[in-house]
This record gives C-alpha cells, sequence and structure tokens, in this order.
C-alpha cells in the first residue's frame, strides 16, 4: 500500500488559476447516474480578488497533478471566520447545467436509443455531447415524447436498453447493462487501506487520488483475492494541510463472480 505525499491541488476558475490562499480542502460524493453532485472546496485566508474570482465564476475545476478531480458550475459561494481565520465555501455541482436544463422534443417511432439521446443532449442547449454507445443499440419501435429535466430524459431514453450513465468533464459516458470490460487494474500497492464490504455487499477501496473514472470495469488484487466490477461511487476528502488525504471507490462487484 502506498501513501500519497503530494498534498497539492490546482484550482481553475473559469480557467484561470486560484493561488492566493493557505489551505484547501476538498469534500465530496459522485455516484453513477445524472442527479448533480456537490463537491465543497474550503479555502483559508484565500486572498479578496480570488475569492471574487471563485464566487463569480461560470465553472470551477480542482486537479491534483494533470488529473482532473472536480469540474463544475459554481451553485453557491460564501465566507465564515473560524479559528484559523477566514474561510471561503465554494459550492461545485458537477452536472447542474443538464439537470437544470429543460426539453420537450418528440421522436418518431424507428429511431435507437442511442440517437435518442443526442437529440435530448441537443436540445437540452447544454452542449453536452455522447461520447460512446457501448453494448446494444435498440431501435424503438414506438414514438416517444419527452418533457422536463433533461437529464430525467437522458436516463429515460437509457432505461429502454437498461443503461446507465454519468457525466465526466468531456460529455456523457454510457455503461450498459452488462457492464463493461476491465481497463485497469489496482493491487494492493494502488491502495492506502485494506479494502471492505458495505451493507450491499459492494467492496470499499480507500487510494490516492488519480483518474477514477464512474462506470469503469476494474479488477482488484488483494490478499491473494482477485475482484471485477465496476465504479459506481467516488467519495473525496483531500486536504493540502493536515486532515485526511484520501479517495474512497465503491466497487459494484461483478454478480457472476
Amino acid at each position: 500500500m502506498q501513501n500519497q505525499m503530494d498534498r497539492t491541488l490546482t484550482i481553475l476558475a473559469d480557467d484561470e488559476p486560484v493561488t492566493g490562499y493557505a489551505r484547501a480542502r476538498l469534500l465530496g460524493t459522485e455516484r453513477l447516474g445524472l442527479y448533480p453532485s456537490l463537491f465543497m472546496l474550503h479555502l483559508w485566508n484565500v486572498a479578496e480578488e480570488d475569492y471574487l474570482a471563485l464566487s463569480r465564476s461560470r465553472e470551477v475545476t480542482v486537479m491534483h497533478e494533470d488529473v482532473v478531480l472536480v469540474s463544475g458550475t459554481v451553485s453557491d459561494a460564501f465566507r465564515s471566520r473560524g479559528k484559523s481565520g477566514t474561510e471561503a465555501h465554494v459550492a461545485i455541482a458537477p452536472g447542474l447545467k443538464l439537470w437544470e436544463a429543460a426539453v420537450s422534443l418528440d421522436v418518431e417511432a424507428g429511431v435507437t436509443v442511442s440517437e435518442t439521446v443526442r437529440r435530448l443532449l441537443e436540445a437540452s442547449g447544454t452542449g453536452i455531447q455522447l461520447l460512446s454507445f457501448p453494448g446494444e443499440d435498440p431501435v424503438v419501435s414506438r414514438g416517444q415524447a419527452f418533457f422536463g429535466r433533461a437529464a430525467e430524459c437522458v436516463e429515460e431514453a437509457l432505461g429502454k436498453a437498461g443503461d446507465r450513465c454519468c457525466l465526466v468533464p468531456s460529455g456523457l459516458c454510457v455503461v450498459p447493462k452488462e457492464g463493461l470490460p476491465v481497463s485497469m487494474v489496482l493491487t494492493e500497492e494502488d491502495l492506502t487501506d485494506v479494502p471492505s464490504f458495505n451493507c450491499g455487499g459492494d467492496m470499499v477501496m480507500r487510494t490516492g487520488p488519480a483518474g477514477w473514472t464512474l462506470g469503469k470495469g476494474i479488477e482488484v488484487r488483494y490478499g491473494g483475492t482477485v475482484n471485477r466490477g465496476l465504479i459506481s461511487e467516488r467519495l473525496i476528502s483531500l486536504d493540502t494541510g493536515d486532515g485526511p488525504w484520501r479517495v474512497e471507490l465503491v466497487l459494484e462487484l461483478n454478480q457472476d463472480e
């Protein structure tokens, strides 16, 4: 097992770096699906110009080294006073644009699920693109009518194929009902603690910040056992000071293993 030593975070407000602060902490959770996640970025003794840049920005991105940890819409920003000085709090909500966008769309019979999703994303006006559509892509034999939140309409359309999805900074990823093949292997060297299992039987792993993407198929080799599944949840608790520095991944294990 390895310990993450580099406790640095790169913060961008509309692609402009934010550096005038003494300490930063990033907390939040994201799960498969299109319900908006919420991450809180806490900054101690932040410079006035940097706080204004964050509070007025359209999008905030937090990175570790070259890896994007969180990127999303700023839903709130405020300041408070504590024992360690003034603390700025910035709420970052990935997926909020798609959740707040409304669509009204009729789709004729004979259109595939993937094409339906592409039309819904276009109608949302968010600029979000469908990145890929692995697995089966059935044709819907009847006409469809969508009205309401774009995110809920996309999930409704994907439900006809039994698929799930998630948003990444570059667009929409579809996770087919049969899952995805293993794209990465984790060993004891990649973990910072002994894996455990939650009440639902999913594996919970602690590791460092890296390019963990929801929906990806992974293999975990630990203590002479091998487990395979997909990442269904990611929890972040990163503090550039002396607080926790970890990422927890919830692995939805393959049922046939």
